[in-house]
């Protein structure tokens, strides 16, 4: 570590946690099936998951959000190149606080910058290996449709010939998430815990909704840490982590 309290080498993470969803989930896979216009995620299996593309845009997202409140500037927004590093800054520059956790356009992790994995998020064993041992059609009752009708906020009413159906899983799902791999350098915190480290756990602790139909109450959720997140070869309290968070900014 430098005088300035910059970590002057990467470091490996891993961190696991649950989501909790109190209602209903719908993150649609852009397919039709049937009478169903827009049907939900499904893996191999047939049991609904949550794409690592999709947590770690929506937390990365919540990290633009929370970071200016922080203190930080010149914070990217992505997902445009143009307005993220290392576009603004040069392939030189500092990169913000946001692309140093969560990686940035054209920069690789063996040239130093972020290697994080983000894994997709799967049910939990205890939901799905008796969901495993049902027919298909018994399966199939896992899910079920909703048929709406798109407004004319003008106007206030249904639009002709936009009535569409929209698929849902049942309520109460647990799924299981990870995140490992290389983070950038970034300052060092009390106890030596990275900036970068604790900007990523606060952004995903704040997570409230995953998918669509926010507006209808889809997509409710808590994120569950577990106790300990691994740093290089350190097991950290998950707790120690995330009182860290004054400190940020």
């Amino acid at each position: 570590m430098s005088e300035n309290g910059v970590v002057q080498k990467r470091e490996r993470i891993d961190l696991q946690f649950l989501l909790h969803f109190s209602g209903t989930l719908s993150i649609q896979s852009g397919f039709p099936r049937g009478t169903v216009d827009r049907t939900v995620m499904r893996g191999l299996d047939g049991m609904p998951y949550i794409p690592a593309s999709t947590l770690k845009g929506r937390v990365r997202d919540m990290a633009e959000r929370v970071a200016p409140t922080l203190g930080y500037t010149n914070i990217c927004r992505a997902p445009n190149p143009k307005f993220m590093c290392p576009e603004r800054f040069g392939i030189d520059g500092e990169h913000c606080i946001v692309c140093r956790t969560f990686g940035a356009p054209g920069v690789s992790s063996r040239s130093g910058g972020t290697g994080l994995i983000w894994r997709d998020a799967r049910l939990i064993a205890s939901i799905s290996q008796p969901l495993r041992e049902l027919s298909e059609s018994q399966r199939s009752e896992f899910y079920y449709s909703r048929t709406q009708a798109q407004l004319s906020r003008a106007r206030g009413v249904s639009l002709g010939k936009h009535l569409f159906t929209s698929e849902n899983t049942m309520e109460g799902l647990h799924f299981r998430g990870r995140v490992r791999g290389w983070m950038q350098p970034t300052k060092a915190l009390d106890g030596g815990i990275p900036e970068g480290v604790v900007l990523l756990c606060s952004a995903l602790k704040l997570l409230s909704f995953v998918g669509s139909g926010k507006s209808r109450g889809l997509g409710q959720c808590e994120v569950e840490f577990d106790q300990t997140i691994k740093i290089g070869e350190r097991d950290i309290e998950m707790k120690q982590v995330l009182q860290l968070i004054d400190q940020l900014g």
